[in-house]
């Protein structure tokens, strides 16, 4: 059983003490805050079952100035512990703090009547009718409620088996998609163990040595080492609080709203997006200047209204990590009060075809199944997406391979590839090919499969080609590059001099034929040039003689410029092996003829 439980509620109604009295660990960290006697920053405890499960819990600060710290724990939650003190009752931030957890969509949420040791029963009453009150308003629903008193330990016993009977009860679904990511809450350095992250783990477990990516620097980082509650371990598990520690990866290159995932996980780190705003959303303006919090980062955005208040399209002061479907909080500037909420349905720019097929696809669309949305926004936007076994791909839809291709998209992308095709010199790979289409991979293997099937193009061990396309004959471009390869003789061709159109392309045809040999990326040498060499070297010599660098410069009478790239090329081709600063030899040229 895993889960992580947050607490809400108005500052100084008693959040921090209730954690204390259930766990016995008192979840603040900063001397300001005990010397002040308020939560400024995340707080951090553990509640054990009596079956040894082990449930984060997370204190956030209540007052107004910290709502961003609020927000900062509230994306990776399970169960919200909302806190209303008996004394004070329903306040205006009490209020805020259920207009957040509702736009999140947190419907997972347990209240405690705190300080009840303080009032009689009529006035504990009198904030239980207020607490329903406000909840069946805002998020129409009736929360279960718990009289305690964190001081006294009146009811702490019964809130704590409470709680976990509701974690128990909790469906798996709370895990969110997207695989296993963390947005990180706190980062520190550790003598002997380097530079450590903590965080709410959400998708899926991790395992020391797994490879992650950290947003939105994407940067690859190894995982070195785990801890979850105190404790080492060897895989962290989904919904729980997690410590991990990385090789090679610098404090001062990762901060808190970073978010960690797999490489292959759906997650973009730009600076503009549109968002579907959610019902209940206000925005001050059609252009405003707004502060927006998601995962633990916030900032400052430029919010332009679009499609008569439907979407909202959003300029970040930074790029901050972001997955299809998230759930984005609009506050004011300073992050003191909330202006309303949207989901993530686009991370990018948009050129002026793409925008207004946007908005057609996102106009009115109705609330429900996200990942029908996703596909209807992918499609329409960038002309395809990968196939659902969950879903039923649209009509004007060409289903290849485990892709959905939308038929304008289908037309484009063919009509592109064939004109790389034409103007190609030689067979190109399928890698070649998708990273000048510009296309995903294995979707440019799909269609070279149905188009080989087509007999439109042909795939042969050197690549892909236009059917009946033969490369075995030189242009006249080609020729005449290998005339000047073959004049250069064995001081070999530079490509740094020379200015010639379309050179790497040509050269790559005349390796890809065997004409010419690369000495390395810039100098080149005609074959039988090549063997030339070879044969003035090696006709001496046989395997097991070691050769210096002033034997070969004497046998071939080449200066240093030609002299190493050319001991570099016998050496990838087995002729010699390199001991220090000699060449032990390989092979003769009785053997190889």
């Amino acid at each position: 059983m895993h889960a992580v439980i947050g607490t809400a509620g108005h500052v100084d109604h008693g959040k921090s003490a209730l954690i204390q009295a259930l766990t016995g660990i008192h979840p603040s960290h900063l001397p300001q805050e005990f010397a002040r006697g308020m939560t400024i920053d995340l707080g951090f405890a553990c509640l054990r079952s009596p079956d040894g499960d082990e449930i984060g819990m997370i204190d956030v600060p209540g007052h107004e100035r910290f709502l961003r710290n609020m927000l900062s724990s509230l994306w990776g939650l399970d169960l919200v512990l909302f806190v209303v003190a008996a004394d004070e009752g329903w306040s205006p931030l009490s209020q805020e703090h259920l207009r957040v957890i509702s736009a999140l969509g947190l419907r997972q949420i347990v209240v405690a009547i705190n300080k009840c040791d303080l009032v009689d029963e009529a006035r504990i009453a009198e904030v239980e009718e207020e607490i329903l009150e406000h909840f069946l308003c805002e998020c129409d629903m009736l929360p279960d409620i718990w009289r305690v008193s964190a001081r006294s330990g009146e009811g702490v016993q019964a809130l704590r088996q409470g709680l976990l009977a509701r974690v128990r009860s909790l469906a798996t679904a709370s895990a969110l998609t997207a695989g296993p990511h963390l947005y990180i809450d706190r980062v520190f350095s550790v003598n002997g163990i380097g530079t450590t992250v903590t965080g709410t783990l959400r998708g899926e477990g991790i395992d020391v040595g797994d490879v992650l990516r950290l947003y939105p620097g994407n940067q690859l980082v190894k995982v070195k080492s785990i801890q979850s509650y105190h404790r080492a371990r060897e895989r962290a598990q989904p919904c729980s609080r997690v410590a991990m520690s990385f090789r090679q990866l610098k404090k001062e290159s990762v901060a808190r709203g970073d978010c960690l995932a797999k490489p292959e996980a759906g997650i973009s780190g730009s600076r503009e997006w549109v968002v579907q705003l959610l019902p209940g959303s206000q925005l001050p303006k059609k252009q405003c200047e707004l502060e927006i919090a998601l995962g633990t980062s916030h900032a400052q955005v430029r919010c332009y209204s679009l499609a008569d208040g439907q979407l909202a399209r959003l300029l970040l002061s930074k790029p901050l990590p972001v997955f299809w479907g998230q759930t984005v909080l609009l506050m004011t500037p300073g992050g003191s009060r909330m202006v309303g909420a949207g989901r993530v349905v686009w991370s990018g720019a948009l050129n002026r075809e793409q925008r207004p097929r946007l908005i057609a696809t996102l106009r009115g669309a109705p609330d429900g199944d996200l990942a029908s949305l996703h596909c209807r926004v992918q499609l329409a936007v960038k002309g395809y997406v990968r196939g659902s076994d969950a879903l039923t791909p649209p009509a004007a839809c060409h289903v290849l391979e485990g892709w959905w291709l939308a038929e304008h998209y289908l037309l484009l992308a063919l009509a592109r590839l064939n004109l790389i095709l034409q103007h190609a010199t030689s067979a190109l790979t399928q890698d070649e090919l998708a990273v000048r289409g510009n296309m995903p991979p294995d979707m440019v293997s799909a269609l070279v499969h149905e188009q080989c099937a087509a007999k439109c193009w042909q795939l042969s061990p050197e690549g892909v080609s236009l059917y009946g396309a033969s490369f075995s004959q030189l242009n006249h471009e080609q020729q005449e590059l290998l005339d000047e390869i073959s004049t250069a003789g064995r001081l070999c061709f530079s490509a740094m001099q020379h200015e010639r159109p379309r050179l790497k392309q040509q050269l790559k045809a005349l390796m890809e034929k065997k004409y010419i040999v690369p000495m390395d990326d810039k100098l080149f040498i005609a074959r039988e040039h090549y063997q030339t060499l070879l044969e003035d070297i090696f006709c001496e010599s046989n395997p097991g003689e070691l050769l210096s660098i002033a034997d070969v410069r004497q046998r071939t009478g080449l200066a240093r410029k030609q002299l190493i790239p050319l001991l570099n090329r016998m050496e990838r081709d087995g002729w010699v092996r390199r001991e220090g600063d000699l060449r032990r030899v390989r092979k003769s040229m009785l053997a190889e003829a």
